[in-house]
Formats: C-alpha cells, structure tokens, sequence
C-alpha cells in the first residue's frame, strides 16, 4: 500500500498514542495498570485496537481506504518443538503475538510474530533463563519445528523456504523502567540482548506492515510454510473464539463492532476486540463466563483488514 508521508506520519502518531493510553491503563476489564508481559499485550490488543481503528479511519478515507481490525488476546500460546543446541529436544512458545495486514485490493497478506519481552533495565534486553534463551534460539535461527497440539496439523515447519525466515519474526521489548508511558520496542532477534535505542516503536512497525516494508509476505497462495503457519494460527485463534456460541447467544452473532471478553474463574482467558472505526471509544468488554479450559492454545493476534 503506497501513501504519503504526512499521512504515514500521522497514522504512526495516533497509533502511538493509543499504544501509550493502553499500556499505561491496561485492559478496560483490568483492576489495575499491567506491569507483566501478558497484561501489556492484552492492553494493546484490547485497549488500543479500538482508539487505532477509529483513527485510522478517519485518517484513510480522504485515500477511499476501508479499514477493519480486529484483536484477540488468549492467555496461551501453542508450543513448537524443534532440535536445539542448547537442549537436544527444546520446547516453547511459538510467540505472543502475530500481526497480520490482508490487502483485498492487492490480495496481500503481510504478516510477523512477536515475541514480547520485558526491558531488564532501561533502554536493555537481557537473556538468562534458558527457556528464554530456547525461545530466543528459535526466533534467531527458525530451526524446523513441529506444533505440539494436534489441531495445528503442521510438522517440520520450514521458515527458511520460499522468503526470508530473519523477517518472520521480532523482539517486542517493553520498557516500564521509570518510563511513563513504557516505550515497546521492536527488535531484530540477531539485535537480542543488548540494547532498544535504534529500534522502531511498536506503532511504527506496525504502520510499516500495512505498507509492505517490514514482516514477511504470507499471502495463502504462495504456498509456503510461512504462508501456511499464519493462516492456521488465525484459524485456530478465530475458530476458538467462535466457538463457544452458546455463551454468545444467536448463532449468526455480529462480528462487526463487538468487543467481548471471555473469562474463567476469575482470570482473562481470551479477549477479542472487533472493530471498523465505529466503535464507541468508551465501549467496555461483556464479561462471558465458560466452564471448562478450551481444548488448545491459541495465539494472539491483531488482524488489520483494508478494502475500498
């Protein structure tokens, strides 16, 4: 997508300033400001989505550009196994995140899975436990991996062919070291550790996949590996969303301006945010009670949608 700097500029400001909002608020369903990892994710995808999209909206329709996101925070990510140099049969967590921009003007989809992280000190990223470092083995190297959970059918996992596997994936590094509002840096994993200084924010990373620039190419019709991962994490994630129709009510329930909060025992499972611009600014989450754990993890994401 081709658009002019002073719109760029102006869509990373206002993306910024809803990241900012959300990380320094939190989740509207939260009791308090998050200071873990999880909750700052879920901040972003539940908090901040809403803010962006009715800003992008505006931004965009002089360029007749329509735009949709939506956000889903789960608790838990699938785990991959793969051959490591630091434990001979590794497991993790694929990732946090996955961001993911489908272009129905181009039939596009660009798409990078984001691994988030908390600063150790200002401006710093350390690595020492070493199911970090497994993790961090994994988003530097992208050795074959196998999804451990039998819905995600994939094995041997190859993000090396058809693209460049370094662009797959990046460091989301979150500084609340006497920062307010923290700062979410993007890091290159061969970057990890060291140090956020050179990184993009969060909000200009992701301004750079609805313009091509970062991430890597996952449109469904190449085929690859890569291709095939993106499109089965969203499957999965959008599948269990849905899938509990008899707390939501009406089968044809609206996937429009919604934003919905599932919950069990007292601890936020999975949150989703579905959004065109319209969306009410003040709009809080419907708390949903379920009974039972869903059946697999599935993986965050924020999917941004543009049409005509």
């Amino acid at each position: 997508m081709k658009i002019p700097s002073a719109v760029r500029h102006h869509m990373i400001a206002n993306a910024r300033a809803a990241i900012d909002h959300g990380l320094v608020l939190g989740n509207p369903m939260g009791v308090r400001a998050p200071r873990t990892e999880p909750g700052l994710v879920a901040a972003v995808t539940t908090y901040a989505i809403p803010r962006i999209a009715r800003d992008w909206r505006r931004i965009l329709k002089p360029l007749r550009t329509h735009i949709e996101i939506s956000a889903v925070f789960t608790h838990q990510a699938p785990k991959v196994r793969f051959a490591s140099g630091i434990k001979a049969r590794a497991t993790c967590e694929l990732a946090d995140l996955l961001i993911v921009v489908d272009d129905a003007r181009t039939g596009r989809r660009q798409a990078a899975l984001i691994q988030a992280k908390m600063a150790a000190q200002r401006g710093t990223v350390q690595i020492s436990r070493q199911q970090d470092k497994l993790q961090l083995e994994l988003f530097q190297k992208w050795p074959r991996f196998d999804f451990e959970e039998p819905i995600y059918n994939l094995a041997s996992v190859d993000f090396h062919s058809g693209g460049s596997a370094a662009e797959c994936g990046r460091y989301g590094v979150i500084d609340r070291h006497l920062i307010t509002p923290p700062i979410w840096s993007q890091m290159r994993p061969s970057k990890v550790p060291g140090k956020t200084l050179a990184s993009p924010i969060l909000a200009d990373f992701i301004v750079g996949l609805v313009l091509n620039r970062v991430g890597r190419e996952a449109t469904p019709s190449l085929g690859s590996d890569w291709s095939k991962t993106v499109e089965t994490l969203m499957r999965v994630t959008y599948g269990r969303f849905f899938h509990q129709r008899q707390s939501l009510g009406p089968v044809a329930f609206p996937r429009g301006n919604t934003t919905l909060a599932f919950l069990l025992q007292g601890s936020v499972i999975q949150t989703s945010v579905s959004t065109d611009g319209l969306l009410p600014i003040d709009a809080e989450p419907e708390p949903v009670s379920i009974d039972e754990e869903p059946p697999n993890r599935a993986l965050s994401v924020i999917r941004i949608g543009l049409t005509e």
